[in-house]
């Protein structure tokens, strides 16, 4: 049912946000122009582009963006060929803010593993189609790793993620304003489910400091393991303050992720060379709280990949690279209850 009425939604949404798209009128042809002073000649925007660009440029932009990502989602219905164990579920969307959706790739409602992602940094339904392929190579992979069973994989974008790494991310108001709407969702997956579920949370980058708060916050929370890939800290300084076994908490960050430099909230060397701090005062403090793959966390750690280093495919390759290779087999074995 949720299901159904979410598509319902989406599709309504996607034709009223194309129809106002195709609205609006035209970009100038003419965009810039010359001026010139002193013999100078400057390049400079036309006054009707100006007016133009102030007056639709934003909106534009954000339906083409909006258009596009629906489309995507759209997309794992047009193409689903009819296997249960990867049947698309649309639990949640919307288009507030930075939009928000909630996909399943298998029938949570019945499947014996379903690990919910929640997705860091950037996060918005303008980026969603590579946080559902990141659901997709994860229950294809689980069901590889554990084929007596099945899986259901879940991207939860049902918050504001922070956008700028360097500016909204230091702040930890996005995961305390998203904690509780993820302790909810947990909740309410157990509850519809029919029998025993292995549930797994996985949060990636800020990602990791949301689940870490939910678990944080609400000791009830029906979460057999949770997964923490580059994180920045999950908002506690032992595993067992996340309210699971400490054997059950699996953390991992690629030698090359630049989130190794998060530095940490105090101490005199944090702002120039967060890793001179930690060697010297032998700290393993992250932003936001201890590094959960150190020895003093308490939990489990993974292998994962070394990573591309930074600069080489983008600005922080390695921070993306958690679906790839080894590191997804790694992920898989533990969301559906093994050990790497």
């Amino acid at each position: 049912m949720r299901d159904e009425a979410n598509r319902s939604i989406l599709t309504e949404k996607r034709a009223q946000d194309q129809v106002e798209l195709d609205s609006i009128p035209p970009e100038p042809a003419n965009k810039y122009t010359y001026i010139t002073a002193n013999g100078y000649a400057a390049k400079v925007y036309t006054d009707e582009w100006v007016e133009w660009n102030n007056r639709y440029g934003d909106r534009k932009a954000q339906l083409a963006d909006a258009v596009k990502a629906m489309g995507h989602i759209q997309k794992r219905y047009d193409n689903y060929t009819g296997e249960p164990a990867t049947r698309p579920y649309l639990l949640g969307f919307d288009e507030n803010k930075l939009g928000h959706v909630i996909m399943s790739i298998g029938n949570p409602d019945t499947a014996d593993n379903v690990t919910t992602y929640v997705p860091g940094t950037g996060a918005k339904l303008a980026e969603i189609d590579g946080s559902i392929q990141r659901a997709e190579k994860l229950q294809s992979q689980a069901s590889i790793v554990d084929p007596t069973h099945t899986t259901a994989s879940i991207v939860w974008l049902g918050y504001d993620a922070p956008q700028d790494i360097m500016g909204d991310a230091m702040d930890p108001k996005f995961a305390d304003a998203a904690k509780d709407p993820l302790s909810d969702f947990l909740t309410g997956v157990d509850t519809a489910h029919g029998g025993h579920l292995n549930s797994t949370v996985l949060g990636h980058s800020y990602g990791s400091l949301v689940a870490g708060e939910a678990l944080r916050d609400h000791p009830g929370v029906p979460v057999d393991n949770a997964i923490l890939v580059g994180s920045p800290g999950v908002g506690v300084n032992h595993a067992k303050d996340l309210n699971i076994p400490a054997d059950h908490v699996w953390a991992a960050t690629a030698k090359n992720d630049l989130i190794n430099l998060a530095p940490p909230p105090a101490g005199p060397l944090a702002p120039l060379n967060p890793k001179a701090y930690m060697r010297l005062f032998d700290d393993h403090s992250l932003l936001y709280g201890c590094d959960p793959t150190s020895d003093d966390f308490g939990g489990k750690t993974f292998h994962v990949a070394d990573g591309k280093f930074p600069g080489t495919d983008g600005f922080m390759p390695a921070h993306s690279q958690y679906w790839e290779n080894e590191s997804l087999v790694n992920m898989a074995t533990i969301a559906t209850g093994g050990k790497p």
